[in-house]
């Protein structure tokens, strides 16, 4: 494939996706070698169009944030958790999802965790474990009596599915015994990597009698990769996400049971568990419900439409889904409630959102579905700026200072900029060293700064100068305090970035100022990126967020380097340095 189309391709990915790691893409484009997808990602992040991040890449920070801002209101897409009254969210394993969820609970909202447990929500979903333990044992009924040799298409980072792997096991075994043999794959829960997986396997083991998947689409694949290979063995699949993968139960002899979570109950029951907590009922975990669907069954759920496709029966989904909540305190109508799905045109999340619509409807609600990287970067902004406010507490009048690249050290020039406006005494007399330009731009016109810019290469990407010749200046000048933004932070590595030449200059701030101060969301501490800036020991304080795990505080405390907390700064006791005593009394 020819470098252009490359390129094109790996940005189309990410802006789908937002992040995308090297083991997607080389899946995604089997005939290309991860070696020359490391070489495209690191031109790209030159070029700006992506930044790198530890395994893979992602949208750069001003992308997702101007996303966030700027999406239209007419596609239903919104990334301002203020404008929800209510939130449910899908479960999400990216970074920053833990800060996005804390953001939801800081504001206090309704807060539904569909279909796997999520800290600060309420659980909202079916009994993964339970629904697939009985699969488990329908599918050992069919083979009971002979050897069983079973393949289990899992998804390793999720732990829905990981439910479903568990309960579709114990119950096999629970039939079966000791004449049992499973191996396991990890599917991905995409169709093209369950494909590949179930075709190994198949190939590698001729003895392979059961199979289980843990989604509609590794289903299907490992049905197609069997019939490939003039395999028969007795397919069975959690989730029945799409009507239609269902009905396949009609047509496929290979599939044999599904464990059907129907989503547009779950859709349903969720608008209307909000309906009542928005007027006033507490929330409580709700285990919507399941159903074993075969052959033999299956028309009792679903039927026929007028264009061929299946449907789950209305007098069914109204069974299922329970009557309207009619609260005496019935909440007044006009509410938000937002939908983040990850891959809103999934089969689950294409049902549920057309059943949601129809069910708002009824209370007059407005359901705004929206990904969920907008309200991440748009959490992991406000952090940011928080720490950079916070970092104001470490600056003193008549200080020399030294401010790296990033997105961090951008929002602390803008607090610099409005102390200077402001006319704040803190600040008369500071000089500010930088290598980023928008560090610069932002201060150029400050009232009572002094800005330096150092010298060095320009770094598209970054916007700012790195190279050798960057700690040229520290040596006719050296920084009171060094404020960097960083990529990772753990006790053992030490402080890192994604982008070498970054990290090393990071290092020349550091090795030329008296102190360190790093800049860090919650997000970064506890993680490391590719590349380290200094050891732990060579660094004075970091400044983060009250979401940072008290493990990962611990750890870094314990190897001498302070941990501030952004919140509990603005209580301190302002400790005068030399620099600022010798700056009042030449003033005086």
């Amino acid at each position: 494939m020819l470098k252009e189309k490359r390129h094109k391709r790996i940005l189309s990915v990410l802006q789908r996706e937002t992040t995308v790691s090297i083991g997607a893409l080389a899946s995604i484009m089997p005939e290309v070698s991860r070696v020359t997808l490391r070489r495209d990602l690191a031109e790209l992040a030159e070029a700006g169009a992506l930044k790198r991040t530890h395994g893979g890449a992602s949208l750069p920070d001003q992308a997702l944030i101007s996303e966030a801002r700027n999406s239209p209101i007419d596609r239903q897409l919104s990334s301002a958790i203020d404008d929800f009254d209510a939130v449910i969210l899908p479960p999400i394993d990216v970074r920053g999802s833990s800060a996005l969820r804390r953001d939801i609970s800081r504001r206090n909202i309704p807060f539904i965790a569909e279909s796997a447990p999520q800290e600060f929500g309420t659980y909202f979903g079916p009994d993964n474990f339970s629904a697939s333990y009985e699969l488990g044992q329908l599918a050992g009924t069919h083979v009971k009596g002979q050897p069983v040799h079973a393949l289990m298409i899992g998804h390793s980072e999720l732990s829905n599915v990981q439910e479903r792997a568990k309960g579709f096991e114990a119950g096999l075994r629970q039939v079966c015994g000791d004449q049992l043999i499973i191996n396991h794959v990890n599917g991905q829960g995409t169709y093209k990597i369950a494909q590949r997986v179930a075709s190994d396997a198949l190939q590698l083991k001729d003895t392979i009698n059961v199979i289980f998947a843990v989604n509609d689409h590794s289903a299907i694949a490992a049905i197609e990769a069997a019939e490939r290979y003039g395999a028969t063995p007795a397919v069975y699949a959690a989730g029945g996400e799409s009507a239609d993968f269902v009905g396949r139960l009609q047509s496929q002899a290979l599939l044999k049971g599904v464990a059907a979570f129907f989503p547009d109950v779950v859709g349903m029951r969720a608008i209307d568990a909000m309906a009542a907590a928005l007027a006033g009922e507490p929330l409580s975990e709700n285990i919507t419900p399941h159903a074993i669907i075969t052959p033999e069954n299956f028309c009792d759920f679903y039927e026929a439409a007028s264009d061929g496709s299946w449907r789950l029966q209305d007098q069914c989904r109204e069974k299922l889904a329970g009557p309207d909540v009619l609260s005496a305190r019935r909440a007044p109508a006009g509410k938000r409630i937002g939908f983040m799905p990850h891959f809103p045109a999934h089969d689950w999340y294409r049902s549920m959102i057309a059943s949601m619509q129809s069910r708002v409807k009824k209370y007059g609600f407005e359901l705004i579905v929206t990904p969920p990287h907008q309200g991440i970067a748009a959490e992991i902004t406000r952090l940011q700026r928080e720490v950079a406010r916070a970092a104001m507490h470490r600056i003193h009048p008549g200080q020399v200072i030294a401010i790296g690249e990033g997105q961090a050290t951008l929002f602390m020039a803008n607090e610099l900029r409005k102390l200077a406006f402001a006319d704040d005494p803190r600040i008369q007399g500071l000089t500010v060293v930088t290598n980023a330009l928008d560090v610069m731009h932002c201060l150029e016109d400050a009232p009572s700064l002094k800005v330096i810019l150092t010298s060095g290469e320009y770094q598209a990407a970054d916007r700012c100068l790195v190279g050798p010749s960057l700690g040229a200046i520290f040596d006719h000048i050296k920084p009171d305090c060094a404020f960097v933004t960083i990529a990772g932070a753990t006790s053992g590595f030490g402080i890192s970035a994604v982008d070498e030449r970054r990290a090393l200059a990071g290092q020349r701030f550091i090795q030329a100022a008296v102190r360190t101060v790093a800049l860090a969301d919650n997000t970064i501490i506890g993680s490391d990126g590719n590349h380290r800036i200094a050891r732990m020991a060579d660094v004075d304080e970091i400044i983060t967020d009250d979401g940072v795990l008290a493990e990962d505080r611990q750890s870094i405390s314990a190897v001498g380097v302070k941990m501030s907390i952004a919140g509990d700064m603005a209580s301190e006791v302002p400790v005068q340095t030399d620099r600022q005593f010798l700056h009042k009394t030449l003033k005086s």
